[in-house]
């Protein structure tokens, strides 16, 4: 397996070299902690308070309150969570279906891979997110709807990434004499190749993670993902749409929070990339 000892040592290198990647890695722990302990939060998200409305950042609300006098910092952990999980969890579901899909397509090759990547050719010419906005447009609004039709449409890309692999790993020696001592398919694909595209599989799916979080964040936007009177950052910013003037604060945080949530787990994505590089593991 291609995660060993010394990769696990260029990851480190990575970080001290890389100061934003240790910026970037925080700032996700950070998102994901507060997530998981919102419930702590003094004040209850959804509580509304009409004598508090609009009020701006203080030490009693440290990001103010929204038109209905709830606590926008209380809102945005909720939000973050919303935001997180359906990341993960639609960066998942695209996961286990590209890499089965792409090694399935590499191994096999011939027919197989002809019909699955003309198939992907197909899906990736087609305007995902517009696919996205109309299947979700019709099916009843949940978390658990976004992340599966997010997940459903999100592999193309990781499948093509993991049959190039693929491709290359069945020509090693490791595969030929599997073969010869006669492994099936089956135990080829999940014994010896999918445990050695981990590492790909490993980057790409930080780069879905970000990906998912814009789509989630942008169907929410438009009102066809989270619902109230829950809160998602992408709803709170289609929220704070009539009250830029009055309360910029409203769209100023959580427009923040998924710039810093994408842009870590973009540069996450490049510091793995360059760990897994084989290059650098010739150092």
């Amino acid at each position: 397996m291609i995660v060993n000892e010394r990769t696990m040592t260029n990851i480190k290198i990575q970080f001290k070299e890389n100061k934003l990647g240790v910026i970037s890695l925080s700032i996700i722990i950070i998102l994901i902690v507060s997530s998981v302990f919102a419930f702590l939060s003094p004040y209850d998200g959804n509580k509304i308070d009409i004598g508090s409305r609009l009020m701006p950042p203080s030490i009693e609300h440290i990001f103010g309150t929204d038109d209905m006098g709830r606590d926008y910092f209380t809102r945005a952990l909720y939000g973050s969570r919303v935001s997180l999980t359906v990341g993960f969890a639609s960066m998942i579901v695209s996961t286990i279906i590209g890499t089965i899909t792409g090694t399935i397509s590499g191994y096999l090759g011939g027919t197989v891979d002809n019909i699955i990547m003309r198939l992907i050719d197909i899906l990736m010419c087609i305007p995902t997110f517009f696919i996205i906005l109309i299947l979700n447009a019709y099916l009843k609004p949940g978390i658990q709807n976004i992340i599966i039709i997010i997940g459903l449409f999100s592999w193309m890309g990781m499948a093509r990434i993991v049959r190039a692999e693929t491709l290359s790993l069945k020509e090693r020696e490791f595969v030929l004499c599997a073969k010869v001592l006669g492994a099936g398919s089956g135990r080829i694909i999940f014994k010896h190749i999918i445990p050695n595209v981990i590492p790909s599989v490993i980057v790409a799916s930080t780069i879905n993670i970000a990906t998912a979080i814009l789509m989630e964040s942008s169907l929410s936007f438009l009102g066809l993902g989270v619902r109230q009177p829950n809160s998602s950052w992408g709803s709170m910013l289609q929220n704070a749409q009539g009250y830029i003037g009055d309360a910029a604060n409203l769209a100023i945080f959580p427009g923040i929070l998924i710039l810093l949530t994408v842009l870590s787990f973009n540069v996450l994505g490049d510091i793995l990339r360059n760990a897994f590089d084989p290059k650098v593991n010739e150092r």
